[in-house]
């Protein structure tokens, strides 16, 4: 209990495990310290909280309308799924929903994907934001998870959408990076030059 208490304090990082007294078995020193995802507490601000509606997610970036999508909306787009374990369920389960590339084309932002500079911002609905460089996301991972062996996610178990990348596949998915970016309860994604 303590573990996943932890864990939600912590904007359900991997990192959060240390407050608790437990390590990070497979992480040296070096490789956590050395990560290029930023995590921050962000404070709530009316502007931010006006921008957020659970259910739906949020696409935005420089000079583009923002795209606000709902599951139905997600479901037309390109779709991928896979099977995988996480460190927050049990077993393997199978992840389906929209690639976050596909997303970020979606939005008309694609071209910053080859921008050093672009960052990708998500928050969560309780605006606990990550950033990550975009040239960092792959064609196909991560998704954005909109199901878990086929059924919807609910708030409460982590949805209803929920950045996952194919942990199982190989070793460069496991990493403290990559849980760092595992934002669940997804509801804004900002595109920054």
């Amino acid at each position: 209990m303590q573990l996943v208490y932890a864990s939600a304090v912590m904007g359900l990082t991997f990192s959060g495990l240390a407050l608790v007294g437990l390590s990070m078995p497979g992480f040296s020193a070096a490789e956590t310290d050395s990560t290029r995802t930023e995590v921050q507490h962000a404070p709530v601000t009316d502007e931010s909280r006006s921008q957020i509606e659970p259910g739906k997610l949020r696409i935005g970036g420089p000079d583009v309308t923002p795209l606000v999508l709902d599951l139905a909306a997600l479901d037309e787009l390109e779709q991928e799924s896979f099977e995988t374990g996480t460190i927050w369920t049990d077993g393997e389960s199978q992840f389906s929903g929209v690639p976050v590339a596909a997303l970020i084309e979606a939005a008309g932002l694609s071209e910053l994907r080859s921008d050093p500079d672009a960052v990708l911002e998500m928050t969560a609905l309780n605006d606990y934001r990550v950033r990550i460089p975009l040239s960092d996301i792959e064609d196909r991972v991560p998704i954005v998870a909109t199901r878990i062996d086929g059924e919807t996610v609910s708030i409460r178990e982590k949805g209803p959408f929920w950045i996952v990348y194919p942990y199982d596949r190989g070793p460069e998915y496991r990493t403290e990076e990559h849980y760092k970016r595992s934002i669940w309860q997804l509801a804004q994604m900002t595109v920054t030059e």
